[in-house]
């Protein structure tokens, strides 16, 4: 992978930020969104300047391929990442804003934890802070690296936009009915007699 290929990748990673970003305007005034999901959209201009200074630093030096290739798997998860956060929130902004925050939960159920928006903000931050103080790019600058240790740990310290454990959601109409412990769960909906016994034995006398 050349320079020419990492700057591009960067520049990806860029737009889709920016796509993120302009996502999370449109959601801002919602109501009812987590803290968590407010924070992890505060936080993505300082990943998306430390892209930015690590591009500055390409094009001002002629790096081996060794650098490349030793930063590249980096610089993919961070792409990974904004890719999914942003597809998160393009399925969040379709909804009406009272159905939001409920698309929302039912997408990180359906993804799993680590699509929470503050995981993968917290993710790509511990991305570019790897790359902010690679030895093979000679680092970004100790004050970018301070403000991701601490971002880091705000986000890390937010309630969790969605809550762990099972959830159950129910939209249509009629019962919804769940055991989640180990125990046994007997139902009679209708209007007769329901007999429940541990153990019956039948016989003549």
């Amino acid at each position: 992978m050349s320079g020419i290929e990492i700057i591009g990748l960067i520049s990806a990673t860029i737009g889709i930020i920016d796509g993120a970003s302009k996502l999370y305007s449109v959601i801002a005034n919602t109501n009812h969104i987590p803290e968590a999901f407010r924070e992890a959209g505060n936080h993505l201009p300082l990943v998306r300047d430390t892209l930015q200074t690590i591009t500055q630093r390409f094009e001002e030096h002629n790096f081996d391929h060794t650098a490349y290739m030793a930063i590249k798997p980096t610089l993919k998860s961070c792409a990974d990442r904004a890719e999914r956060l942003r597809d998160i929130l393009q399925e969040v902004v379709a909804q009406p804003d009272a159905s939001r925050t409920q698309r929302y939960r039912m997408a990180v159920r359906r993804l799993g934890s680590e699509s929470k928006v503050e995981e993968l903000a917290k993710g790509m931050l511990m991305d570019v802070q790897l790359l902010a103080v690679h030895q093979s790019i000679g680092g970004v600058g100790r004050d970018k690296v301070d403000e991701q240790v601490k971002v880091i740990h705000a986000l890390s310290e937010v309630p969790p936009s969605v809550p762990d454990g099972p959830a159950f959601t129910h939209s249509g109409t009629g019962d919804q009915i769940n055991n989640s412990g180990s125990g046994t769960m007997n139902l009679n909906k209708g209007t007769g007699k329901q007999y429940i016994a541990h153990s019956m034995t039948f016989g003549s006398s």
